[in-house]
């Protein structure tokens, strides 16, 4: 199997280090000893560490101020834009190096150990700071170190925040979501996360979703279903959209147990339960075990055969119909199928080619047969078109956790949403406004009028009488908390 240098490649982003082939590879760089990272080191750790213990954290003693200090200076205009990029970044993906995050937000100076931009979200407790501790990174400089984002230990600070944000920028955080700071396995988020950047960025797909988007309960919704009470929790760990609309699921796993063969007989449960009129899901796991996995039993790593042991038994106790085969809809690859070796890309990502059990149909010898998710003939999509095709990508063009390249292009008006709530659609001034409540350009760096005063339209019984709304003038220049469109300055 050929392969190439990711530089080789053709990339829309348009500036380095940001691309794949700056990055640090993660898998073959050997950035993670285990599934976690035992570096981390939060404001809360920081303040209560004696003196003496503060020096050994990394974290220079000004980027730490008080969290009622952060908090006040957080709703200010002040670093705004990279503020609401780290924290959509997290939220999404959990887990971002310093690099991917970087990437995502399309801004060089995210890429810093320290950005001054994230002092405040950090000392307010929103964001955790850790520092990657296995192999030779563990012995570089700490300005050279590579280190990593996730959400804070401080939830509850996330709520005190939103009473200054607009809709659009809760949104753009959170998806309209909880904050919170589930499934910090570090390892697994970061490749997770290295994977989805670089097929958005080397292949053609309508956008990636990080976990908190690619959940079952609002897949199913899409389609007016509802899932059913044991799996309202359940999501994949990432997704990848097609053109036409089909969703590509990513589980990502470096060993097999017994909570992995319960997920994967989950997944073909739910994928028999459910044809793609319905649920327009495939199931893709990747395997991200390393030869280092290799038991004392064992001459070499044999995570990839159980892998696909367990899908052979979550397929033979939940087959499907001939026109609905669970075996068309979960499948297997290896990171190292797509990516042999340190920055090298094999030919068969380009079509992300992937393994399938070969039942109803002539495979090869050993029960499997390659099947290039991207091409519409090798994994159909009967229902598809482009218009659901570009649903997904309407709505996630509006998160700030969508790679900043994927963002430009038409998005879902949120500014409805909010008038829908209190029936008010036909209030003509709040029809086509004037400074639309988002912000574009790479990675929410550019604003589109942000240091503009915004007024304050209080949507009262007149308005839900049809009549113009009120335009409150003292509440607009006290700027009351609790509304979240309080003036920024």
């Amino acid at each position: 199997m050929n392969s190439r240098h990711l530089a080789d490649l053709p990339s829309p982003i348009a500036s380095v280090p940001f691309r794949a082939a700056e990055r640090v590879d993660p898998y073959w760089e050997g950035m993670f000893a285990t599934g976690s990272s035992d570096g981390w080191v939060s404001a809360s750790q920081h303040r209560r560490a004696p003196a003496s213990q503060m020096r050994w954290s990394g974290i220079p003693p000004c980027y730490v101020t008080s969290q009622d200090e952060a908090l006040k200076e957080m709703r200010t205009n002040r670093h705004r834009p990279s503020i609401l990029a780290a924290l959509g970044a997290v939220s999404s993906w959990r887990t971002v190096t310093r690099e991917q995050l970087a990437c995502i937000a399309g801004s060089r100076v995210m890429g810093n150990t320290y950005p001054a931009a994230l002092s405040t979200p950090f000392s307010a407790g929103l964001l955790a700071h850790g520092y990657v501790s296995a192999g030779m990174n563990r012995l570089a400089p700490g300005a050279q170190r590579m280190s990593m984002w996730t959400v804070g230990d401080q939830i509850d600070a996330y709520a005190q925040y939103r009473k200054s944000l607009t809709f659009a920028e809760h949104i753009a955080i959170t998806g309209g979501q909880d904050w919170n700071s589930e499934h910090r396995f570090d390892r697994h988020n970061v490749l997770t996360t290295e994977l989805a950047l670089r097929v958005a960025e080397f292949c053609d797909v309508a956008t990636v979703l990080g976990e908190k988007q690619i959940s079952l309960q609002s897949m199913l919704a899409a389609s007016g279903l509802q899932a059913q009470l044991a799996d309202l929790g359940r999501r994949a760990d990432a997704g990848i959209v097609r053109r036409d609309g089909l969703v590509i699921a990513l589980e990502t796993t470096a060993s097999v147990g017994h909570a992995f063969r319960r997920k994967m007989a989950k997944w073909a449960q739910i994928l028999q339960r459910h044809p793609t009129y319905e649920l327009p899901l495939v199931v893709l796991v990747v395997d991200v075990s390393t030869p280092s996995q290799a038991t004392s039993a064992s001459a070499k790593n044999t995570a990839h055969a159980e892998i696909q042991a367990a899908i052979r038994e979550a397929v033979r106790d939940y087959p499907g119909t001939a026109l609905n085969r669970t075996s068309t809809r979960l499948g297997v690859v290896s990171w190292t199928d797509w990516f042999p070796g340190p920055h090298q890309v094999s030919d068969a990502f380009d079509g992300l080619t992937a393994s399938f059990l070969a039942r109803g149909t002539n495979g090869g010898e050993d029960g499997w047969r390659p099947v290039r998710l991207l091409n519409e003939q090798d994994l159909p999509y009967r229902e598809g078109s482009t218009d659901a095709g570009e649903m997904i990508p309407r709505n996630a063009r509006l998160l700030a956790g969508t790679p900043h390249w994927l963002r430009p292009g038409t998005v879902q008006r949120t500014d409805e949403y909010l008038l829908a709530q209190v029936g008010a659609y036909g209030i003509d001034t709040l029809i086509d406004p004037s400074v639309p409540d988002r912000m574009t350009g790479p990675g929410f760096t550019q604003q589109v009028a942000g240091r503009k005063w915004r007024g304050l339209v209080r949507l009262g019984p007149s308005a839900r009488d049809g009549r113009a709304p009120e335009f409150d003038s003292q509440r607009f220049e006290s700027g009351s908390p609790g509304s979240g469109l309080e003036p920024r300055t």
